[in-house]
């Protein structure tokens, strides 16, 4: 018997997930480059010299009011970790307790609880700060029409102060990355305002317009970590919205790249959905580094493993979720599919997959399904935490 531990319920505990294979089975680990934390020291010199813009500090000078955008529990951005760095900087610039809002920036997302909140935000902020959640329906300032010709519908408490924040995280997503101005929209945008840039913004101009609506809203400043395996702040960038973006995209290449097995050299890959594995509506994240490989490492009759705690189930998201106008019908994957997910049921996994992707609660069932399919000499890779990894070649 082979054992492999990997991190598993980003949110929801703490304990590792421990995978046994067959000792017959040829089992490697692709682990992306990450790095050590940065610490205090690091998180300091970022915000003292940040990118495209003055320290923060001097940014918020004469100002009275500030928001500051934060994601919800289906991304691992420590937030508690940044925040009392931002409310320091804030303070220097003379802004009082009263004149800051912590928005929880949810898109299409269900709202956050207070014990959200306090893990995401940490207890002291939560008792001591106007702390809200982003309502995609209400409470909407429309700023016009952007260059492709998507009405702007953005929210109000943020448009309602001066400074505005977005303290999201680089992430790879596929053909980009996650962080910057992507936190407005959809994060802090109106329902109509998401459905239709999903919709109609593809490929090549998708960056460009989150960056015009961040710049029709005003949200002109960023705070984005980077994070390793451990979700350890790894590298951190701040600063103007674009160009602290574009800076963290070229750390997010290094740090996020990992080195992808030879092609078709796998049966069996294993990809973890961790640390966006709180829901399976996330968990096809898992799957970044292999759609980022520029070649395919599976075998023809491979089989691709999902692996997901899903401690929230299937999840909720208004636009995109099962039962949208944008979800479409489930289409079948290019190769077998498995998913691995002990909180959800096949009613779940049917809402999002169809019939083309087979769930397993137990693993050893799922273990037992896979011999059968691959024999006594499988070649397995393990993602360990796929939804940050990316192909490095």
């Amino acid at each position: 018997m082979t054992e492999l531990n990997v991190p598993w319920a980003a949110w929801y505990g703490s304990k590792p997930l421990t995978l046994r294979f067959p000792g017959s089975w040829q089992v490697d680990t692709f682990r992306m480059q990450g790095g050590d934390d940065i610490g205090d020291a690091g998180i300091r010199k970022v915000l003292a010299e940040p990118i495209g813009a003055p320290p923060l500090r001097e940014y918020a000078a004469g100002a009275s009011t500030a928001a500051i955008l934060v994601d919800d529990l289906s991304r691992p951005t420590p937030a508690f970790r940044l925040l009392p760095y931002v409310l320091e900087e804030l303070a220097a610039a003379g802004l009082q307790d009263e004149g800051i809002t912590i928005i929880g920036a949810l898109a299409a997302h269900r709202p956050m609880t207070r014990e959200d909140f306090v893990k995401k935000v940490g207890a002291e902020v939560v008792d001591r700060y106007r702390v809200v959640n982003h309502n995609a329906y209400e409470n909407l300032e429309f700023l016009g029409t952007s260059s492709l010709g998507i009405p702007v519908f953005v929210n109000r408490d943020l448009m309602g102060c001066q400074i505005r924040i977005a303290m999201g995280m680089i992430t790879p997503r596929g053909g980009m990355f996650g962080g910057g101005a992507k936190l407005l929209l959809p994060g802090a945008c109106g329902q109509q305002t998401i459905m239709l840039n999903h919709r109609h913004v593809r490929g090549e101009p998708f960056r460009p317009h989150l960056a015009e609506v961040a710049r029709m809203a005003g949200v002109g400043y960023i705070v984005n970590p980077l994070l390793n395996e451990e979700l350890e702040i790894i590298d951190l960038v701040a600063g103007d919205t674009d160009q602290a973006f574009e800076r963290g995209c070229e750390l997010g290449a290094a740090r996020y790249g990992t080195d992808m097995p030879p092609a078709a050299s796998v049966d069996i890959g294993v990809f973890n959905a961790f640390p966006k594995d709180t829901e399976l509506c996330q968990a096809g994240l898992a799957l970044v580094p292999l759609n980022t490989c520029a070649h395919d490492p599976m075998v023809e009759e491979g089989t691709i493993v999902i692996i997901s705690a899903c401690p929230e189930g299937l999840g909720w998201h208004s636009v995109l979720g099962p039962g949208t106008a944008l979800r479409g019908k489930p289409s079948a994957p290019r190769k077998r599919t498995f998913l691995f997910s002990p909180g959800v049921n096949r009613f779940d996994c049917e809402s999002l997959y169809g019939s083309h992707v087979t769930l397993f609660r137990e693993w050893d069932l799922m273990i037992s399904a896979l011999q059968h399919l691959h024999g006594e000499k499988a070649r397995v890779a393990v993602f360990p935490a796929g939804a940050l990894q990316m192909s490095a070649s």
